[in-house]
């Protein structure tokens, strides 16, 4: 089957070489010259051509960018490695902010604990109450009330002191 123009419309025909033989229908057809019919095929064919090769040098680009970014790419286990690595950073991160804003040393800073943002906040508020609570007059710069209180009598005094040979 050849392809032969008819206007602006490509008509299979059984004729191989497209020359529009006798009986093949197109006797009656006007501007239908065989050079100048020759000539538009020939553009037209030049012109899909132009285009198929524009549309292969995009796949060819692609092509190319898509191997390099596979070059690049890690499989999942290493991915899941780094991102259980940024959990794990974001959350000590996390542990040392409350530390700071509790007033908590560093080694309690550590056992702050809980699976989101909220637990660890209220295990960081326990451990401050515990840490910095009202524990009595022992420890926060006063008396300690159960020593037992000192006379101020000289002679009392002066019978403590003890006294040796010489």
């Amino acid at each position: 089957m050849a392809e032969t123009p008819v206007g602006s419309e490509h008509v299979l025909t059984d004729d191989p070489a497209g020359t529009g033989g006798p009986g093949d229908g197109q006797e009656g057809v006007e501007g239908q010259g065989d050079d100048h019919g020759q000539e538009l095929d020939a553009d037209a064919l030049r012109d899909e051509l132009k285009a198929a090769r524009a549309e292969a040098a995009r796949y060819r680009v692609k092509a190319r960018e898509t191997a390099e970014a596979l070059k690049t790419a890690k499989t999942p286990e290493e991915f899941q490695a780094v991102a259980d690595k940024v959990t794990e950073l974001e959350t000590h991160l996390h542990r040392e902010r409350l530390a700071r804003k509790y007033n908590l040393p560093d080694g309690l800073a550590a056992r702050i604990s809980g699976t989101d943002e909220d637990a660890r906040d209220a295990d960081a508020k326990a451990l401050a109450e515990m840490f910095h609570g009202k524990a009595g007059g022992v420890g926060r710069g006063g008396l300690d009330p159960s020593a037992k209180p000192m006379s101020t009598d000289p002679a009392e005094l002066a019978a403590s002191i003890p006294r040796g040979r010489r």
